[in-house]
Parts: structure tokens; sequence; C-alpha cells
């Protein structure tokens, strides 16, 4: 963990992030095969200067837009599931850690965001997307995963943002009150959205 202080109090729970609700190979395969026909059919008719894809048979045509909107649904279909995170609550700021945050298939990312109290604008509850939104300043520090599963010695970067946006969702956290939590543990206020 980066920082060396122990935090008054820490809540380890779980964030939520969405991810591909179908991780098949053969699916993801597919997905590619179909993209380079695409491409060639448009680099051919560029190249000949005519509808290449016209010229195939209906039957061809029909199959390759049945495949290409199937494939392209199915792959995208989505659903949230847990991923750890922690809040760490110290005197001055709060840390929200990340071990092991999903992005996409091949980025995967250890995060340290640090947000100073006097620096948080605005903290917002979001009852209907169940998100908690804070507003403010923050440095934010991490490390993309690499093949192996490991995790480089050096951050991959290190931002100051300014007036960004720091969130995380609470669809796996039905055994804790969010709100409460925060206040509790820091001098931030939450503001309760019906959104």
């Amino acid at each position: 963990m980066m920082e060396q202080v122990n935090p008054n109090y820490i809540l380890q729970t779980n964030d939520d992030v969405l991810v591909p609700k179908n991780k098949s190979k053969a699916l993801y395969t597919m997905k590619i095969v179909i993209l380079v026909i695409i491409a060639i059919i448009v680099i051919a008719s560029l190249l000949f200067q005519e509808n290449i894809f016209g010229e195939l048979p209906w039957t061809v045509r029909i199959l390759l837009i049945i495949l290409t909107i199937g494939i392209f649904v199915k792959s995208g279909e989505t659903e949230y599931a847990p991923s750890p995170m922690e809040l760490q609550f110290l005197d001055e700021y709060m840390i929200f850690y990340l071990p092991k945050r999903y992005y996409s298939r091949r980025l995967m990312r250890k995060e340290i965001v640090k947000m100073n109290y006097s620096d948080i604008k605005k903290c917002v509850y979001k009852t209907q997307s169940k998100l908690v939104h804070f507003y403010g300043n923050a440095v934010s520090t991490w490390w993309n995963y690499k093949k192996d599963g490991t995790i480089p010695q050096s951050p991959t970067e290190t931002r100051n943002v300014t007036d960004g946006l720091m969130y995380f969702g609470t669809r796996f956290m039905d055994d804790i009150d969010i709100v409460k939590e925060i206040e509790e543990h820091s001098p931030v206020k939450v503001i309760v959205e019906n959104s």
C-alpha cells in the first residue's frame, strides 16, 4: 500500500464494475474473424472500386449480417461484478484503494486515489444508480497489471486531478450504510439524491 500512516478507519467492501457476461474465447475469436472479413470486403471494394458485398450471393450476405449482429450483441452484454475496494479514512484526507480493478479484457489496474477533505467540493449518493460521487481535486496513482498478473514496481501513471469526479458503486454493499460510514469517519457531508 502507498500510505505509511495508519488510517483511523478502513472500510473493506466491494465496488461494482461492468464485466462482459460472456467471456468465451470462441466468441471473442469469432468477433475478430467477422471484423477481419468485413475489413477485407471494405478494402477490396475500395481497391477494385466495386461493391464486393453486393456481388456476394444473397444467402452469404444475409448470413454475414446475422452473424455480425448476433456476435456483437452477444459479446456486448455486460453484468455487474464485485471488485474489492477499501475506503481509508485519515485525519486530513481519504484514500480509495482498488487492488485489482477490471477495465477491459486487456486492462486491469491497482489504483490509489487520495482526496483531501478540504478539496472535496461535494459528495452525492445517487440511490437509483447506486453510485457515490466525490467531486473535487485528487491525486490518482495506478499500476497496470502485466499479462503475467504482476504489477510494475513504479506506478504506470500518477495524475493530479482538478475538479474531477471519483465514484464507486454500492450494488454489493447491501449490509453497509455508505452514507453513515462516510459521515461518521470524515467531515464530508453526503447529499442523497433519488436519481
